[in-house]
């Protein structure tokens, strides 16, 4: 089967990223033929994809995570929908199936003109990134929230989600069914212990420190300012508490961010380390002491995931996708407030080691990118005999 997945970007080394990486290589490992189409790649992406094509714009086209203003949010945003939509038409015809990633690939594919496609939605999208919301801003969302359940519905045969409760954000949206498809998680590369504990520790200048990490791009999505806060609760009981943000970095929210940090004396106990390799995020999983993910609704799944691999403690927020099965599997700390449960791992260290490493066995057995794949495949082979009135 030729099976075209579509992701808008693939510049950064993400958790989207990572599905799609996953996948394409699982899929072409069974015998499938596997393309990938985006507007950019990294060279760390094409290493882990060294065997899948890629199709490109003749300019690649890099993402934006900061816009001086509306207009120009909306100006970037339509030029990557039509520069996906051209793209789209020019390979289309090689596809027998059309496998969605990220919005906007969602209304790329719609306005290209496919159909019976299959949507992996991480969930249903919104304007992420923007601290606040004028009442044009709302006006827009609202029509673009109408638009994109018009665009969705008239591209997508089958929508996967990969927990009940985006599946649930999925059907209020889109009123569309929801194949539930957990993600796989690298096991084998994120517990991979480092040679020398103590010298990333110095290198990252974490020594001494009770480290508290957040991983992921730094956005109001993400809510690292919640972590910054419980932060600042906990230094008053624990003073050689530190926490430490890994990820590209928005600039209004960072600035927001440096203001609460100054503000509360926190300077020297904060550390940006900007956008890591992935190598780096699993030394630093592996020489922190509980991993911290406030995440509000968008993104974030996999790295709770991952750090628990590194049989790190973890402790996400009742709105992230993820707490659904950390949730119903006891894997961690399902909470909104995170300075009590920070202090809870503190002083129960012993006791939450060992709970993150049977949550790591469960990991390892329960969330592979090999039945991801399976599953996904399964999906694509009834599209694919549906449209083509194969019984």
């Amino acid at each position: 089967m030729k099976i075209l997945l579509v992701h808008p970007q693939m510049s950064f080394y993400g958790g989207a990223e990572t599905v799609v990486i996953h996948l394409a290589n699982e899929l072409r490992n069974s015998g499938q033929n596997v393309s990938i189409l985006t507007l950019s790649v990294c060279d760390e992406v094409r290493r882990a994809c060294a065997d899948i094509p890629f199709y490109l714009p003749p300019e690649p086209v890099m993402p934006a995570l900061h816009h001086k203003n509306l207009a120009d949010g909306i100006a970037d945003f339509m030029k990557q929908i039509f520069l996906l939509r051209d793209l789209i038409k020019i390979h289309l015809s090689k596809a027998d199936v059309v496998h969605i990633h990220n919005f906007p690939a969602t209304w790329a594919c719609a306005l290209a003109g496919v159909r019976d496609a299959v949507w992996m939605c991480n969930e249903p999208p919104d304007s992420w990134n923007t601290l606040s919301r004028s009442p044009l801003h709302a006006l827009l969302n609202s029509v673009g929230a109408h638009i994109d359940g018009y665009l969705v519905r008239r591209t997508a045969k089958r929508i996967c989600g990969a927990d009940r409760i985006n599946a649930d954000r999925i059907k209020k949206r889109y009123r569309h069914r929801v194949d539930i498809v957990p993600y796989g998680i690298d096991f084998d590369f994120f517990s991979r212990p480092p040679v020398d504990r103590q010298s990333i520790l110095h290198k990252y200048g974490l020594s001494g420190h009770f480290v508290i990490t957040q991983v992921g791009t730094v956005t109001v999505q993400k809510n690292q300012l919640e972590s910054i806060k419980a932060l600042f609760s906990v230094k008053k009981v624990f003073a050689q508490t530190c926490l430490v943000l890994a990820g590209p970095e928005n600039q209004d929210y960072r600035r927001e961010l440096d203001s609460f940090i100054d503000a509360h004396g926190l300077k020297d106990s904060v550390f940006f380390l900007g956008p890591l390799a992935r190598k780096d995020i699993v030394e630093l999983y592996h020489v922190s002491d509980l991993a911290l993910f406030p995440v509000k609704t968008q993104g974030g799944w996999l790295a709770p995931f991952e750090a628990l691999c590194a049989g790190t403690p973890v402790i996400v927020s009742e709105t992230m996708g993820a707490s659904d099965l950390i949730k119903t599997h006891d894997l961690g700390i399902v909470t909104n407030d995170y300075a009590e449960a920070v202090m809870e791992i503190y002083q129960n260290r012993k006791s939450y080691a060992e709970k993150a490493r049977i949550s790591r066995e469960w990991v390892e057995k329960n969330l592979t990118w090999e039945n991801f794949a399976k599953e996904n495949l399964r999906i694509f082979t009834e599209v694919y005999r549906d449209k083509k009135g194969v019984v």
